[in-house]
This record gives C-alpha cells, structure tokens and sequence, in this order.
C-alpha cells in the first residue's frame, strides 16, 4: 500500500542519516514493544502498523528524530543557506568520560633511541605535566601540514585552553615536521591536545594532569625560599638574625620559565639564648623570578613574600591571597598538623 511504502521509504532514509549508528538493545527493542502493545489497546489498528518491524522503526524515529515523521513540503528554489564552520572539539568518537592517555612508545630511529606518546599523525615527547605548571612539550607530525598550526587543550569537563600558535620546522627522527613549545594546563585530570592546521582539525594526543607540585620546580623553590626566610628582615625581623626553618610546599603556578608564584606553609623557629624562642606558623606566597644582576651572573631569586592577616582579618586575606583549590589544600594541611 501507499503507506507501506512510504514507511519503507522512510526508514531507509533514517538508516542512511543520522539514525545510522544507533543501536538498540535487546531491553530498548522490549520496551518499544510494550509501548505498541499499550496503544494498540486503546486505538484500533491501522494499516500504518502493518508489521512488528515497521512500528519499532516508526517509534524509534519519534524518539530519537521527531522532524523525521513530517512529511517533506516542496519549496520554491532560493539561494543556498550559509554554511558555518561548527567548533573544533575534537572529532574524537569516545566521549570525555572514557578519555585515557595516550599509549608510550619507546623506539630507534637511524641509530637514535626515543620515546614518544601517541601515534601517528600527532605524537609529542615530554616528562610528565603538572597543574598550573609550565612544561616543554616536543611535537612531531606527519602528514599534510600547513606551515603554522595552533593548539588547543580540552578537559574532560569541556574546558577550552588556547595553547598558542607555533611555526613547524622541518623532519625530525621519523617525522614530517617537528616544533618545539611550552604549555601550561590548569586543572588535574585527563587532557586532549589538539594540533589545528589551516583551521582544520589535524590530530590529537591524551595526556594525564597531575596534581601537586612537579619534583623539579619543588626542588628548584624549597633551598631558594628557606636561604630567603633565613635571612631575610623587614616584616621577620622579629625572628631573629638565626632561624630554623621548615618549608612545606603546597602549590606552585608556573606560566612561563622565568617566575613561579609558590604557596607554603612555613614553619621558622628563632635561634634563641635560654630565654623563649620566637616563632611562626603560617601559611605564606613567595614569588620567584629569574634574574641577571649587574654583574652579569644570572639566576632565580625570591622577590617577595606575603602572609595573611592576624585576627579577625585572617580568613578574608588567606581567601584573597591563594586560589581556592590552594585554600582547600591548606585546610587539609593545618588538620594534619
């Protein structure tokens, strides 16, 4: 019959669009059922429900696409609607929820070992990244590219971080073109970082976020500050000329590779005689830059240091001093010590 047809028709369409890849399971297929055998109780049928197959169909497709069950209207030839370009957010198939890091893979290329994450087109060499914290990242990419691509990372929670734009140079080990960079991503977690090429999605890599503080910037700021909070006057000067110094760091945000913004809880003890020792407990924010003296030597040097506010001030200054995340970390700290 002519609705028959029309069904057929209909269905073989959907299987051709966006109905295509989706699936239904054994329980999803009951239920269609159930909810045929429901209607049928109250409506008498029709030839539109001649076979079992058809009203799945025809229900699914008013689930999953209900503009699909309207009839196709003719209109008057028009100029071609404007195309848009949707926004590059991956084109990965699995969903955030099941992101994992990229494999690791260890290889010679003419003679030369090296290890890398990922595969093909997008690989990248590189230690392991830490929240908030700057880290070298060496690309390699094969394939078609244009002569500058830019970078984006994505969260698993949808966030969207610029990485920048960066020239590519020639091959490297087995390679098309290589570039060096340095990137910083916020938060812990499993991130995708995308290669755009001529405003064309290229390639990705999934990396793991760690929390904490990198084993390199903690060694680098632990001998720095406790040299500074040894000697240092002005506000301390109360301390003492000697100190005893206990440093714990809890963050450190590095956006680039010559300063660091550390936060700590700082224990210093005053080198008395037999008479009471002063001391303080507190949590504290040092900046950290690199710089090249009039001498010419060069090297990081602590700049300046903050604390919150005694008394009733005290909660009010430590919320506009440290990041929220770093507020959390030193609650926790101060009820485990």
């Amino acid at each position: 019959m002519e609705r028959d047809q029309w069904l057929r028709e209909l269905k073989e369409r959907a299987d051709e669009t966006v109905c295509k890849d989706v699936t239904f399971t054994p329980g999803m297929e009951e239920a269609v059922r159930k909810r045929i055998r429901q209607r049928s109780q109250r409506q008498r049928r029709g030839p539109l429900l001649a076979s079992a197959s058809a009203a799945v169909t025809l229900l699914a497709l008013w689930m999953w696409w209900p503009d699909a069950l309207q009839p196709k209207q003719p209109t008057a030839p028009g100029p071609a609607p404007e195309t848009t370009v949707p926004p590059l957010f991956g084109l990965v198939s699995s969903p955030p929820v099941l992101w994992k890091p990229s494999p690791q893979t260890e290889t010679v290329h003419d003679g030369k070992p090296f290890r890398y994450v990922g595969e093909k087109p997008v690989r990248i060499i590189t230690d392991e990244l830490y929240e908030g914290q700057m880290q070298n990242v060496f690309w390699l990419l094969n394939g078609p590219f244009a002569p500058e691509v830019n970078l984006v990372g994505w969260s698993t929670e949808g966030e969207r971080v610029e990485l920048g734009s960066y020239r590519v140079a020639g091959p490297q080990y087995d390679a098309d073109g290589h570039f060096p960079s340095g990137i910083v991503l916020p938060h812990p977690g499993i991130w995708k970082l995308q290669v755009v090429s001529g405003g064309k999605h290229f390639g990705q890599v999934f990396v793991e976020v760690k929390e904490g503080v990198s084993p390199a910037n903690r060694e680098l700021v632990t001998p720095l500050i406790t040299r500074y909070l040894q000697s240092v006057r002005g506000d301390l000067d109360w301390l003492g000329g000697e100190r005893d110094v206990k440093l714990d760091v809890i963050g450190v945000e590095a956006p680039n590779a010559e300063n660091r913004r550390v936060y700590a809880w700082v224990q210093i003890t005053g080198r008395g005689g037999d008479h009471q020792q002063p001391a303080l407990s507190a949590p504290m924010v040092f900046d950290i830059a690199y710089r090249v003296s009039r001498g010419g030597s060069a090297g990081y040097q602590v700049t300046s240091h903050r604390m919150p506010e005694d008394g009733s001030r005290y909660q009010s200054s430590l919320e506009s001093m440290f990041p929220p995340q770093i507020v959390q970390k030193l609650k926790r700290y101060g009820s485990a010590h």
